[in-house]
């Protein structure tokens, strides 16, 4: 994996700290957003559990939710409010 604006620690699964079956998950996904994280390094490692698991972020919303605030307060700390505004429509704060 990368490194990301998200976390520093690329070696346990940003959510339960596992070290096992890590993936790497683009915290805005679909088509056009998952290049716009790959660009600006918004990715997190996630075991497999955490991330498609039945209580995994792309099965739970407010994990989903939660993750995406973070990372724009992440992205924000680097660049601006309106910077990810522009970029990704939608405000997650």
């Amino acid at each position: 994996m990368k490194s990301s604006i998200v976390t520093d620690d690329l070696e346990h699964c940003f959510i339960c700290q596992s070290t096992r079956d890590l993936q790497e998950h683009h915290c805005f996904f679909g088509t056009a957003n998952r290049k716009q994280s790959d660009k600006y390094r918004m990715t997190i490692p996630l075991c497999i559990d955490c991330h498609t698991g039945p209580k995994g972020v792309h099965n739970n919303h407010q994990l989903d939710l939660y993750i995406k605030r973070y990372a724009q307060l992440q992205f924000e700390k680097e660049y601006s409010f309106e910077e990810f505004m522009k970029i990704f429509g939608k405000n997650y704060r």
